[in-house]
């Protein structure tokens, strides 16, 4: 089940988006809802996270997962950790806009 085929399903993802990322997106903005598909990864735990990202070495100064909490750069949703790219985000809207 996708959300092109489950009004559910999306309404719960643009809600997740907003209450977890503060990302607003109308339920008719079918473009930028497919790109926040794009930019939202999880992962199974904080350590997954920074291997595959390697989010540690490229931010030090911003690594501690506290931080990525509240600033809502990651979550921790159902156990595992939800990363929201806001780079790849705004470089897609960019793209949208041309």
């Amino acid at each position: 089940m996708n959300m092109e085929e489950n009004a559910l399903v999306k309404y719960t993802f643009l809600k997740l988006l907003l209450k977890e990322f503060d990302l607003h997106i109308k339920e008719a903005e079918e473009e930028k809802i497919a790109l926040a598909k794009q930019c939202v990864e999880i992962y199974d735990t904080p350590e997954e996270f920074y291997e595959k990202t390697n989010w540690d070495k490229d931010n030090p100064e911003q690594s501690s997962f506290q931080y990525l909490e509240e600033n809502k750069i990651c979550r921790r949703i159902q156990g595992k950790i939800w990363y929201f790219s806001r780079i790849r985000w705004e470089e897609g809207l960019k793209k949208l806009k041309n």
